[in-house]
């Protein structure tokens, strides 16, 4: 499972550089999309922590991590959300990195919420 969680934090962290990269220069509300791309690059960079300090020996440690760790991927996830209710299904459909940004947090989260095995 450890190989999985890896695998969707460096998903998450590639697809926030790309994002925060794609912002269309011509835009202009241009900032808000760059930091919704970088509130992403966080929270990837947060779950990408995790995982390589989920194998410390003292939980002590890491615990503030986790913590952290729930909170952004469940502040981002609600925000995937809004926004996937926002545009409409339509939409959403048109843009399937919305969902599979989504479908990836609402793993990282459930990783971040399990305990060490």
């Amino acid at each position: 499972m450890t190989l999985v969680d890896r695998l969707c934090a460096g998903t998450i962290f590639i697809l926030a550089i790309v994002a925060c990269l794609l912002v269309p220069r011509t835009y202009t509300g241009r900032i808000w999309i760059f930091g919704t791309g970088l509130a992403l690059l966080f929270t990837a960079m947060l779950n990408v922590l995790r995982v390589r300090n989920d194998s410390l020996v003292n939980d002590r440690l890491v615990r503030g991590l986790k913590l952290f760790c729930v909170t952004a991927n469940v502040a981002m996830l609600l925000f995937v959300a809004a926004l996937m209710a926002s545009i409409g299904k339509s939409r959403t459909l048109a843009n399937p990195l919305v969902p599979l940004v989504g479908a990836l947090l609402l793993v990282e989260t459930v990783f971040s919420l399990r305990k060490k095995a």
